[in-house]
C-alpha cells in the first residue's frame, strides 16, 4: 500500500475534527507516549487542540520530553464528565486493541468518542473498527509520525518534535540495534540529526539515568536466571516487592530483557513481573529466528513477531510455567528438538 493510501483514512479525521484526546497503550513506553506528544504538539501548531493521557504514571523519562507539564493522567480524564463537550475525536498510537488502553477502555467506550489508530502491530480480530493506519513493517509508531507528518509538508520546525521522535525511534529499536531497524529507519535517524537531534541523547535518558536500585535488582534477577529448551529459553521473574524494595520505578525494568540476549544460546527472553489486580505482565523478546507472537496471543497478548507482550490474572508461578511451556514448544517446533 501506497504511504499516501496508508493515511487516507487517518489524514480525513484529523482533517475533520478540531479537539483531540491522545492515547497510547497500558504501560505507555518511549515510543508511543512520545509519539503522542509529537503529534499533540504538531496539531496545536495547525491551529487544533490536543491532549495528551495517560492511563497510569508516566515514565520517568517523560519530564525530559514534556517541559510545559502537558501530559494529563487517568483521574484528570475521569473528572470530565462529558467527553464529547470536551474532545471531537481520539487518536491511539502503538496499539490498536481497546484491551490495551487498560482502566480506560470502558470509560472510552462509554464516551462514544469516533477514534483513528496509527499503529505497527500485527493487526488483532478485537481491534478497534475504525480508520487506521497499521504498517508492522515500520520500525516505531513514531517512524510512522514521520512519515505522515512528511507528507503534510511539516518542516519539523519544532525541536521538541524532532527531539521525541528520534527517540521514539531509538527506543523501539534499541538504538537502532534490533532486527526491527531497517533502511528506511536509518535514514529518518540521519535526518532526524541534521534537523537537531543529539544521537546520544535518547539513548541515556532511557538506559542511563536509573538509580542505584535499579542495577542492583536487575542482578538479584540475572543472578536466579533461568535456561530451559537446551539453553535456548532464558527467563526470570520479578516480584512486587522487590520492585518496592528496592524503589525501582517499573519503566526502569524494560531494558532487563537484553541482558539474557547476550548468552549466545539463547533466542528468546521472557520476563515475567507481578501487576496490580492479580495479575502478570508477560514480555516475550526473541534474537530473530522464533516468533513469539503466537505465544502472546495464547494469553491475552500480541504484538510484534519478534517482541511481545500480554497481562494474565494468575500468580508468577502458574503464569510463568504455562508461558515457558508455550515458547518451549514454539522453539523446537521452529529449531528442533533440544541439543540440536
Amino acid at each position: 500500500m501506497s504511504a499516501a493510501g496508508l493515511f487516507g483514512g487517518v489524514r480525513a479525521f484529523i482533517a475533520s475534527r478540531r479537539r483531540f484526546l491522545l492515547l497510547t497503550h497500558v504501560g505507555p513506553d518511549g515510543d508511543g507516549l512520545l509519539a503522542c506528544i509529537a503529534m499533540s504538539r504538531y496539531l496545536r501548531a495547525q491551529g487544533k487542540e490536543a491532549t495528551v493521557v495517560t492511563e497510569g504514571p508516566c515514565p520517568g523519562f517523560t519530564a525530559s520530553f514534556d517541559p510545559e507539564g502537558l501530559v494529563r493522567g487517568r483521574a484528570d480524564l475521569l473528572a470530565v464528565q462529558d467527553w464529547p463537550s470536551h474532545f471531537d475525536g481520539a487518536l491511539v498510537l502503538d496499539t490498536g486493541k481497546p484491551s490495551r488502553l487498560g482502566r480506560l477502555e470502558e470509560p472510552f467506550a462509554a464516551s462514544g468518542l469516533p477514534v483513528a489508530v496509527v499503529d505497527h502491530h500485527i493487526a488483532e480480530p478485537d481491534n478497534f473498527d475504525c480508520p487506521s493506519a497499521i504498517d508492522t513493517k515500520a520500525a516505531a509508531v513514531g517512524e510512522m509520525i514521520l512519515d505522515y507528518l512528511d507528507e503534510e509538508g511539516y518542516a519539523f520546525g519544532d525541536p521538541l518534535v524532532v527531539r521525541c521522535l528520534h527517540a521514539a525511534i531509538v527506543y523501539d529499536t534499541g538504538q537502532f540495534r534490533f532486527t526491527n531497524t531497517t533502511a528506511k529507519t536509518l535514514r529518518w535517524g540521519a535526518r532526524l540529526m541534521e534537523l537537531g537531534a543529539n544521537p546520544g541523547e535518547a539513548y541515556s535518558i532511557f538506559w542511563e539515568s536509573h538509580g542505584a536500585g535499579s542495577v542492583k535488582l536487575m542482578g538479584i534477577l540475572m543472578g536466579r536466571l533461568r535456561l530451559e529448551c537446551g539453553g535456548r529459553l532464558a527467563w526470570f521473574t520479578l516480584t512486587q516487592e522487590e520492585l518496592d524494595r528496592y524503589r525501582v520505578r517499573r519503566d526502569e525494568t524494560d531494558e532487563y530483557t537484553s541482558i539474557p540476549r547476550g548468552i549466545q544460546s539463547v533466542e528468546v527472553v521472557a520476563f515475567f513481573s507481578e501487576i496490580e489486580g492479580g495479575r502478570v505482565r508477560v514480555s516475550l523478546r526473541s534474537k530473530g529466528r522464533v516468533e513469539v507472537h503466537g505465544a502472546a496471543q495464547q494469553f491475552g497478548g500480541g504484538g510484534h513477531a519478534f517482541a511481545s507482550g500480554a497481562r494474565k490474572r494468575g500468580t508468577l508461578e502458574e503464569v510463568s510455567r504455562q508461558v515457558v511451556e508455550a515458547l518451549a514448544e514454539q522453539i523446537r517446533k521452529t529449531l528442533g528438538p533440544d541439543g540440536k
